[in-house]
């Protein structure tokens, strides 16, 4: 009796880099809009200058 599945190890390793992926998507977007945020909020204070 055989009860291998063919292409089981390409499943899970595909599985765990798109989570992985996904992961590392979210993280960039969320540091990205927080520097979006910070920036903007730096442009309308009075400490420009110090920034710079």
């Amino acid at each position: 009796m055989k009860n291998r599945v063919d292409g089981f190890a390409f499943r899970i390793t595909g599985l765990i880099l798109g989570i992985v992926g996904a992961v590392v998507s979210i993280t960039g977007i969320v540091f990205s809009v927080i520097g979006l945020h910070r920036a903007r909020v730096c442009k309308h204070c009075k400490m420009e200058g110090t920034y710079q």
